[in-house]
């Protein structure tokens, strides 16, 4: 039979315990709750499921983004300057996706790759997309202000959307792991974004069909293209708006 001291101890350990994990969870959650939804960081922090090597395929929405020009900017402009200029623009990107259910998957230099729709299924995930990607081109006029204020030039995203079936899971090992996407669809949503101007978001029909009658297109803008490493053309669609945001191309 315990006494009270042996009591004392054991509460003092639960207290210890409480504590410490505690503090690792607002770790985990300073630290990648910026890029991640709240979804992601519940799944990455419930357990052990969370944690395990394996995927399942879904259909979703696939955004990815570029600046345009950024190679020269990068060889240009002191290094400091550039990756302040850099990490403004990330800010400002990562707040819209998150305000929209995007899941933040990578940084590639000044490249964003997100998917919508995942983990966790959502039947919106098209029109979240496109929501979404037009509220990052309106967001860039007060990304170049910011920009020119503090003696910086000015920048311009192409924004690239597909929906179709990918594989989604934890990749990698035990050790050192994320959660990604990967197929066929992943790889045509990357080349979609390589036929975008700055200032410019093309989707796929596919992407289109699934987001609904208040996506605003421009009929000149579309166009037909093969791309790297498909033999079948695929006809892109110019977004200039959806519900009513519109994009503004003076």
């Amino acid at each position: 039979m315990m006494d009270h001291s042996d009591i004392t101890v054991l509460q003092r350990e639960n207290v210890h315990l409480k504590e410490a994990l505690f503090a690792r969870d607002a770790f985990i959650r300073n630290t990648f709750g910026r890029y991640l939804t709240d979804e992601v960081l519940e799944e990455i922090m419930s357990g052990e499921d969370g944690l395990k090597i394996g995927g399942e395929r879904r259909i979703v929405s696939m955004m990815f983004t570029d600046l345009r020009c950024s190679t020269q900017l990068s060889e240009e402009m002191d290094p400091v300057s550039f990756l302040n200029m850099l990490n403004h623009f990330f800010e400002e990107m990562i707040e819209i996706i998150n305000a929209w259910q995007g899941n933040i998957l990578e940084f590639a230099g000044d490249a964003i790759v997100a998917v919508f729709g995942a983990p966790h299924p959502n039947e919106l995930s098209a029109r979240d997309a496109v929501a979404c990607a037009v509220a990052m081109q309106r967001r860039m006029p007060a990304v170049n202000a910011w920009n020119r204020e503090h003696h910086y030039p000015n920048i311009e995203m192409g924004i690239g959307l597909h929906t179709g079936e990918a594989i989604l899971g934890n990749i990698g090992s035990q050790t050192r792991m994320k959660y990604d996407m990967i197929g066929r669809n992943v790889n045509l949503a990357s080349r979609v974004q390589g036929f975008a101007a700055g200032g410019q978001i093309l989707a796929t029909s596919e992407l289109l069909q699934a987001a609904g009658e208040l996506v605003h297109v421009n009929e000149e803008g579309a166009m037909w293209v093969t791309p790297k490493g498909f033999r079948e053309q695929i006809l892109l669609h110019d977004v200039v708006g959806y519900g009513k945001q519109r994009l503004d191309r003076q």
